[in-house]
């Protein structure tokens, strides 16, 4: 005889552990707090369990209740991956890309419109995120993954090579008297400046480190003033807050519209790469077979720029 609850019961319950709450599950699902209790207390009768200990002011799992929690989640993720894969070989004209927020803003969503009208057969949806192959969550068809260029993917190619070199606005390198390319005596003032950097949880690259070492310069008292995103740091750079080390890929159309500035040809090859991991789940259309050719095609312009 089966006793598996409802899935909608199997949701709330997912949902109230994620809170540690029935008013904020209630709030995320759209429903009364009272129908999240009662769903709770059926789940409960249903399962011959307790899955929450109420508290006065939060509700705590029980053991058993984090023993069917691990189920749950376990499960109800595969049935959606599943439903997805499925539904993808039934509408292979539908991609899902997953990248990182600063690639996805500064470069690919430009260049997006042209394939769009070029490929109007294909619709695109692009995941801004900071994991792209967390395929679990996401389903993208690949994820366009930044990293260091000696770990391997399955199912994967790397996209361009570029170069690192530092950036600012044109208001910043005016007030601080710079004038590109910077001589030596210029880059160790250039040292003292307010210098801005990112923060990864993807590699463990300093690449104001990197390119410093190469120049034989040293840091003042001040580290760089870190963000955990790429595209943050170029974009206080363009607000005249410091000094940026620019990737050719994140700042290519920022120095052609003169946002930004390079202050010198001192530059040094990107020790990352981005990667196209393709989602081993997912098959290979013609669509995205498709995209990924004129993704590499649109690439090698990055490959060949350099800082004027």
């Amino acid at each position: 005889m089966f006793i598996l609850p409802s899935l909608q019961a199997l949701k709330i319950f997912e949902c109230a552990s994620r809170h540690d709450s029935f008013t904020q599950a209630a709030d995320e699902l759209g429903i009364s707090q009272s129908a999240v209790s009662q769903h709770i207390n059926n789940l409960e009768i249903r399962v011959g369990f307790k899955v929450f200990n109420r508290e006065s002011k939060c509700i705590i799992l029980t053991p058993s209740g984090r023993a069917l929690l691990t189920s749950v989640t376990v499960n109800l993720h595969h049935i959606q991956q599943t439903i997805e894969i499925e539904r993808r070989k039934k509408h292979s004209n539908e991609l899902v890309i997953s990248t990182p927020p600063g690639f996805a803003i500064r470069w690919l969503f430009p260049r997006l419109l042209a394939f769009n009208q070029a490929f109007e057969h294909i619709k695109v949806t692009v995941n801004t995120v900071s994991d792209p192959l967390n395929f679990n969550l996401y389903h993208a068809n690949v994820g366009l993954f930044y990293g260091e260029k000696d770990i391997e993917y399955v199912k994967s190619e790397a996209l361009f090579e570029e170069h690192l070199f530092p950036v600012c606005s044109p208001d910043f390198m005016h007030q601080h008297n710079l004038q590109p390319p910077l001589n030596l005596k210029a880059l160790k003032k250039l040292m003292t400046l307010p210098l801005l950097g990112e923060e990864s949880t993807q590699h463990n690259r300093d690449t104001w480190r990197d390119w410093a070492q190469s120049q034989n310069l040293s840091f003042s008292n001040k580290q760089p003033l870190r963000q955990s995103l790429s595209n943050i740091t170029l974009q206080l750079a363009e607000l005249g807050h410091g000094v940026a080390m620019g990737r050719t890929s994140l700042v290519m159309d920022a120095l052609s519209r003169g946002q930004l500035v390079a202050l010198t040809r001192a530059e040094i090859d990107n020790p990352c790469h981005y990667h196209v991991v393709h989602n081993p789940m997912m098959p290979i259309s013609d669509s995205l077979a498709t995209f990924i050719t004129w993704l590499q095609e649109e690439v090698k312009a990055i490959s060949v720029a350099a800082p004027n």
